[in-house]
């Protein structure tokens, strides 16, 4: 393990900062800025500060902003202030020295410092009706940062995968969750980088979080703001801002040995380099993850089959043209497994029998552009998106006894265009505005082929093109003192076409065109300086497409599966943190109900294909809670508890009345210990250890996929020690060797059975590196 990437704030910014109160002068400041900055003392929120124009840094802005107020700045570290209270009028001193910190502290932030960049409002965390959760990229070990979208799993209860494997997983938020398999259906969560969307019909492209300053989920249906396919939630991972005046790197490294399996390692490196000061630079990471395997084949007489690569990276160049704001980015990132992840019953542990190998690859390239602009409060952003994406997976489809193997193919090719262009009045307080449009084009071609390794047969595959079109809005108004009101809508017009493909077919539908209004309501209610109450009512929906029949036999037909949309309410409250930042809480109740489910199936015969079963329903209840004991020492849980049915169920589905939504568990829970303590100098240790149970849950929707999965309990242990310039780090993943099954599918031919099991990877040692100039 090593620690992360240093998270160095833009030494200068262009303020516009209008005439406002403190609290709204400072969270303006620090979303230009990308910083965090807190007020500890709630009387300090409301006094009034002067406009605030020019290029600065955020030392020289806070000093002129608490110019002859009773409050001073302090610097926790290179991305995070705290105004306190002063006795007498104080003028904090620019400090311009360069600081770097190996993770910026998370625990006992005032709810009121963090902004839900999500809500597009920039409204604060201790004012949104909803919930949201952060990840400070700062607390991501290096091995963390690689594992992408498992770190979060890790972390959050309310968060699932079907394991089963890095680039082919399934997320879900919630208990949202559809099926265990992949097909042509849409995500049921929206995943985006900054302000531009990473995925849409395709797996997690599982996004690597090197150089990231927060990963932010938000749950619940967002189809207002977000359209389509945010089902569940949304995940935005919100990058590190490119310095537009300094030289700054790093380098990590570390080394991971797998007991009863392979090594591997992880390697990072960065660059900043400004190009005209002040006005345009360049920030480029790239990275290469090793996971070794730990999975044997005795049917191929093979050990460790099933490891992983993981290797590209990220570039983005940022001009500022006069007032504007012109951000380009790349990203660039391939997985590779060379064979499935799962083990077999019957077998030694972490083992199972094959006649061929399952490799995966998953190619992913995202280039973007965003324009934006700021009047005041008020800010122009225009982001806009190509993703192509190659999606390759092979399975074992050999009966038992053949004298010769046979494999199952298929290739998924993913092409994206999408732009969303809004303008918002951004406001802390909850009571911001936004309205836009988005464009989106996305086509994907589903290829498939059975038969002999060296030759297989192609069969009956699938064209879905879909274009979407919408308008939105969305704003908050003040109804009393303490009682705040959100009400948005979206208007969508989508058109499917689909085509079969390799073979003629009947197509019923091969045209669609679809029209979806989208509302959202919310309320909170402020019981005072660290208390509120929250509502939310808020809708989601994803369009259909073609997919083919189960029975395809001498005459396969391709039919299109209608749609799905679901509707949610949930309540709670929040116990915001003090000036100390000592203790705070959450609770959220939600109620869900899920028309005309789409799912990706598979037939008796393994063969995967795509339907509507029918309409579910989802309580969950969920709570959180932060407390730090001791300056030093910081704790944390969280709990999260499902039951979800499928109420009514279409016919030709076999199922039976009490059938549970697959994949999600009745409960799940997870802690975590965060200790810091300076040695001397500029020497820190830094401790840290977790650990998460995931209950019991159902691989599948039919009677014949009832197969148990999860109940397991995954632990982690860190230390690093070290300065800010350079560090020594060892992390160990899944202390307690846990061995039981994270998911029970790995080939599709074969699941039925109910054989299969996905083991965690077994307990894994990381030594680690880690260096910043």
């Amino acid at each position: 393990m090593a620690a992360a990437a240093p998270a160095v704030a833009a030494s200068h910014v262009q303020v516009d900062v209008p005439a406002a109160t403190l609290g709204e002068a400072v969270i303006r400041l620090a979303e230009v800025a990308k910083v965090t900055i807190g007020i500890s003392d709630p009387k300090l929120v409301s006094l009034p500060t002067p406009a605030l124009h020019g290029h600065l840094d955020v030392d020289a802005a806070l000093a002129r902003l608490l110019q002859g107020l009773p409050a001073r700045a302090e610097r926790i570290d290179a991305a995070t202030w705290r105004v306190v209270a002063a006795p007498s009028q104080t003028r904090a001193p620019a400090r311009r020295e360069q600081r770097h910190s190996s993770s910026r502290p998370s625990f006992g932030q005032s709810g009121g410092d963090i902004i839900v960049t999500g809500s597009k409002t920039g409204t604060r965390f201790d004012r949104y009706a909803g919930t949201a959760s952060i990840v400070d990229g700062g607390d991501l070990t290096l091995g963390e940062q690689g594992m992408g979208s498992d770190a979060l799993v890790q972390r959050m209860p309310s968060l699932a995968s079907t394991h089963l494997g890095s680039g082919r997983n399934k997320l879900f938020i919630r208990g949202i969750a559809d099926s265990s398999f992949n097909g042509p259906s849409q995500a049921v969560v929206g995943e985006y980088l900054g302000d531009v969307r990473l995925n849409y019909n395709a797996p997690d492209p599982d996004i690597s979080l090197y150089d990231v300053r927060a990963v932010e989920v938000i749950e619940g249906p967002q189809g207002t703001l977000y359209g389509a396919g945010a089902l569940g939630g949304i995940i935005r991972i919100v990058p590190e801002p490119v310095d537009l005046d300094r030289i700054t790197g790093s380098v990590a490294f570390d080394g991971s040995a797998t007991a009863h399996g392979g090594h591997g390692h992880d390697l990072v490196g960065l660059v900043n380099l400004p190009i005209v000061a002040g006005q345009a630079a360049v920030r480029v990471v790239g990275f290469k993850t090793v996971e070794g395997g730990y999975i044997d084949d005795v049917g191929r007489h093979l050990s460790n089959v099933n490891r992983t690569d993981k290797e590209g990276g990220r570039a983005t160049v940022d001009l500022r043209p006069g007032l504007w704001r012109v951000e380009l980015g790349l990203l660039l990132q391939n997985v590779t497994a060379l064979d499935g992840q799962y083990a077999e019953r019957g077998f030694a542990p972490l083992t199972r029998s094959n006649r061929v190998a399952q490799p995966f690859d998953n190619d992913y390239l995202l280039s973007h552009v965003t324009v934006a602009r700021d009047w005041g409060k008020t800010s122009f952003v225009s982001a806009s998106a190509f993703v192509l994406q190659q999606v390759d997976s092979r399975f074992d489809f050999t009966p038992p006894g053949a004298a010769n193997p046979r494999i199952y193919d298929q290739a998924n090719h993913i092409d994206m265009l999408s732009n969303e262009t809004r303008l918002s009045r951004l406001d802390s307080d909850g009571r911001g505005w936004v309205i836009g449009a988005s464009l989106l084009h996305d086509r994907e071609r589903l290829t498939r082929a059975v038969g002999n390794p060296a030759s297989p047969i192609r069969i009956l595959g699938i064209s879905n093109s879909i274009t979407e079109g919408a308008l939105f809005g969305e704003a908050g108004v003040r109804l009393t003192r303490r009682l705040l009101a959100t009400a948005g809508a979206r208007i969508e017009y989508t058109h499917l076409v689909g085509a079969p493909l390799d073979r003629a077919a009947e197509v019923r539908e091969p045209r669609r065109d679809e029209v979806a209004v989208l509302p959202s309501l919310s309320f909170s209610w402020q019981l005072g300086a660290r208390a509120m109450l929250f509502a939310r009512y808020q809708e989601g929906l994803r369009p259909g497409g073609l997919a083919v029949t189960p029975g395809q036999g001498t005459a396969p037909t391709v039919e299109r599966f209608r749609g799905d949309s679901l509707s949610s309410m949930e309540g709670g409250a929040k116990l915001l943190a003090d000036s100390g930042g000592r203790l705070q809480a959450s609770v959220t109740f939600s109620y869900a109900h899920w028309e005309n489910i789409q799912a990706d199936l598979v037939n008796l015969r393994g063969m995967p294909y795509t339907a509507n079963i029918g309409t579910g329903r989802i309580w969950g209840m969920e709570g959180a809670l932060q407390w730090r004991p001791i300056p030093a020492l910081g704790l944390s849980a969280a709990v999260f508890a499902n039951d979800s049915r499928l109420i009514d169920i279409l016919p030709n589905v076999p199922a039976h009345q009490s059938q549970e939504i697959p994949n999600v568990a009745h409960i799940g829970m997870s802690g975590k210990a965060d200790f810091r303590r300076a040695l001397g100098g500029d020497w820190q240790l830094h401790l840290a250890g977790s650990m998460r149970y995931t209950g019991r849950s159902r691989l599948g929707g039919r009677p014949d996929l009832y197969i148990s999965q999860g109940n397991y309990v995954l632990s982690n242990a860190s230390a690093r020690i070290g300065t800010s310039r350079w560090g020594v780090s060892i992390q160990a993943d899944n202390l307690l060797d846990e061995r039981r099954s994270t998911f029970a599918l790995g080939d599709p031919y074969g699941v039925a059975d109910g054989s299969q099991i996905v083991p965690p990877r077994p307990r894994t040692m990381r030594l680690g590196v880690d260096g910043h100039f």
